[in-house]
């Protein structure tokens, strides 16, 4: 009989550490998931900058208006990629409204 205990025991301890394995996967996966995006909207801050930047650079010195496209452009680059931010923002606030929802989740995602 006291290997029967035992064995529920250890059987019960393996679940818990079972249980907090999962529970530990799904928050690792979820904060990877936030640093990817956060990863994504500096490339597309940059990549926005740089691009229209550019765009005026090349303006510049085919119309020899040296700096003002270029700063024009990087202004326009900066915008466009902040708009790209909050485009983003808003598309991952919708998945976590979603993920709550379908997880049965409250409104503080806990």
């Amino acid at each position: 009989m006291a290997t029967t205990s035992t064995t529920d025991e250890a059987a019960a301890r393996t679940s818990a550490v079972r249980s907090d394995l999962a529970s530990a996967r799904t928050q690792f996966r979820s904060s990877m998931r936030g640093l990817d995006h956060s990863s994504i909207m500096v490339v597309e801050l940059m990549a926005a900058f740089l691009t229209w930047g550019g765009i005026g650079w090349l303006v510049d010195a085919w119309l020899g208006t040296t700096p003002w496209a270029l700063v024009v452009g990087a202004l326009i680059g900066m915008a466009a990629g902040l708009y790209l931010i909050y485009l983003r923002a808003e598309r991952m606030e919708g998945y976590d409204r979603l993920s709550r929802a379908s997880t049965g989740g409250g409104a503080d995602g806990r």
